[in-house]
């Protein structure tokens, strides 16, 4: 008897750790953190930013509502998502409904008291964060161009709130801004070609099922195209430090994916290509510590 109870408590945190994307969850830890380090950090060593109490509560904060957030979209989507994500749709209906929306506003609540820990306004910021992740839930899930957008908006939304904190509006800071949102919309169009099926079912309007697969990898090719250029130029940037190295590596594969795309009209490639960009996201926030890499500034992280 106790065995099958573990059992099912284990099911059932697998369940809830899939709807809330872990792994999504843990890369938006590790990028604030990341950021806060190396992109926000004006001359503090690394010891005493790790250690401020305020910037933790912000980055749990902003964990605790982005679950939330994938929870939410989870409850909307599920019907889609049995059809899209069957394996992961299977582990996820060992949770009911009804304990996703418990859970959902459980861990929003959870996020504002933490964020009035530091101050109302905080809180005020991510009250607006979490209306902005239902209403795209609700709302904007299933209109054309406009969830792409409000999608990507959505995922570096969290990213303001550590701009907010450090008063920093360096112009690198909104370059390597810009290059995440790039790589974001290409990825989550790619999603959309890996969906399409489904979408077309459920009658969401993505870029695939209103435009077609061909003219979806023509704003494809031209974002790649675009996230190249843009690399490069950060690539030319002093302020990159030896990161600048990734962001060659970035414009060479972009431009190299162009061909997969068009070749295939498998969705097999469209989850490889996809999974390719994530990969790739997650590569740039663990390169973002060569940007401080210079022997003369080792003494920030003692």
């Amino acid at each position: 008897m106790k065995n099958l109870s573990l059992r099912k408590i284990f099911i059932k945190t697998l369940a809830l750790f899939t709807v809330i994307r872990g792994y999504n969850i843990a890369m938006l830890i590790l990028a604030q953190y990341m950021a806060s380090l190396f992109i926000f950090n004006e001359g503090k060593n690394h010891l005493e930013i790790l250690l401020d109490k305020n910037l933790n509560f912000i980055i749990i904060a902003s964990a605790l509502s982005a679950a939330a957030g994938y929870i939410i979209n989870n409850f909307y989507d599920l019907e889609k998502d049995a059809i899209s994500r069957p394996l992961q749709n299977y582990i996820e209906r060992f949770v009911s409904q009804n304990f996703k929306l418990n859970v959902y506003l459980a861990l929003n609540i959870l996020a504002l008291g933490i964020a009035l820990l530091v101050s109302w306004r905080v809180a005020i910021f991510f009250l607006v964060y979490q209306f902005m992740v239902w209403f795209y839930s609700h709302k904007i899930n299933k209109l054309v161009w406009l969830n792409n957008l409000y999608s990507v908006i959505l995922m570096v939304f969290p990213f303001f709130a550590l701009f907010l904190y450090y008063e920093n509006f360096s112009t690198i800071i909104f370059f390597h801004a810009g290059f995440l949102l790039l790589l974001l919309l290409v990825t989550d169009i790619l999603k959309d070609l890996t969906t399409s099926t489904a979408d077309t079912i459920y009658h969401y309007s993505t870029l695939p099922v209103i435009y077609g697969e061909k003219k979806t990898k023509l704003i494809l090719t031209l974002l790649m195209i675009l996230t190249a250029a843009w690399s490069v130029f950060m690539w030319t940037d002093s302020g990159t430090g030896y990161m600048k190295y990734f962001f060659l590596f970035s414009a060479g594969l972009n431009l190299l994916l162009i061909f997969p795309l068009w070749k295939s009209h498998s969705k097999t490639t469209y989850k490889i290509l996809h999974l390719i960009f994530k990969l790739l996201i997650g590569f740039g926030i663990f390169n973002m510590v060569f940007i401080d890499l210079n022997p003369l500034n080792l003494q920030k992280i003692i």
